[in-house]
């Protein structure tokens, strides 16, 4: 496979993605982390946060247009306050899709790149002809990180380059002991890598390598989709990236097609790992063309 496929992989999974939830019904549940902050989760699009307190709403991401009024009833159920902040992790449409209706209010942070993807046509995943309304664009980017201090917690949002996609954010709650990872963690699931977005498996990788050596086992970790999860399950998540990584360029040392390795069943035994979207023969796919 070569790298001019890569358009096809990330578009697919995106507009896959998008089109299958927004077709599903939002009910909402929010799942206490501790200290004022939730994982407001519908099954659907992105997991949201919402860290609660006398200073207003932070929420980070937003999932989809259509189930920002479900959103928002759920987010008014955890507090009367005004969303004052809302974090994108990148620029996905299952993660953005709600900005310009959130947007009104909040001031968007997030990733130099996410505000430049997101002003491009097309570039979220499910706005197939044209760019983010205004409303929805970041108001407040980054290159490298930057501190809330907010609702008595500390608050920090920090890049990771090149790895679900190029404009990925993780955020540390330090009181609440937990962090929101985005897409860089599909809790249990074989990752979407958005290699056309600036994302790789190497980078993955790294990020995923570099959050490990800051937590520890009390550590509640909120994945961009999938269940709330802990240093375990993101060390499991590890394991599979890297011994993914091992058997593919072990397979490509020896002259072996992407169609091989899957009737090879290559991931076999990550069997449980497949889901609606991303299955052990397209994470194949996109580990062929990304490290080829």
């Amino acid at each position: 496979m070569q790298s001019s496929t890569r358009p096809i992989l990330a578009a697919s999974a995106c507009v896959l993605l998008a089109v299958a939830w927004r077709f599903q019904d939002a009910r909402f549940e929010s799942i206490p982390v501790g200290d004022g902050l939730y994982m407001v989760t519908s099954g659907m699009g992105g997991n949201v946060a919402a860290c609660v307190g006398d200073d207003g709403l932070l929420v980070i991401d937003d999932q989809f247009e259509r189930t920002a009024p479900e959103l928002l009833e759920a987010l008014k159920a955890l507090s009367d306050g005004p969303i004052e902040f809302l974090i994108n992790t990148h620029f996905h449409g299952d993660h953005t899709g709600a900005n310009p209706i959130l947007g009104k209010a909040a001031t968007i942070l997030a990733h130099d790149n996410v505000r430049r993807r997101l002003a491009a046509p097309g570039s979220d995943g499910s706005l197939p002809s044209q760019a983010m309304l205004a409303d929805g664009l970041p108001d407040l980017t980054y290159s490298e990180a930057l501190t809330l201090h907010w609702n008595g917690e500390t608050i920090r949002a920090e890049h990771y380059p090149a790895g679900h996609t190029d404009g990925d954010t993780v955020v540390f709650f330090e009181r609440a002991h937990a962090v929101h990872m985005g897409d860089l963690f599909f809790s249990g699931r074989f990752p979407f890598i958005d290699l056309e977005g600036g994302g790789s498996l190497d980078g993955l990788i790294a990020a995923v390598e570099a959050i490990l050596g800051r937590i520890d086992a009390e550590t509640k970790i909120l994945p961009g989709h999938g269940p709330l999860s802990s240093k375990a399950d993101l060390e499991a998540y590890l394991k599979m990236l890297r011994d993914s990584r091992e058997r593919v360029l072990a397979a490509l040392a020896d002259k072996k097609s992407a169609q091989q390795m899957k009737d090879e069943q290559l991931l076999a035994d990550y069997a449980s790992w497949s889901w609606n979207f991303i299955s052990a023969e397209r994470f194949i796919d996109t580990l062929v063309a990304d490290l080829r």
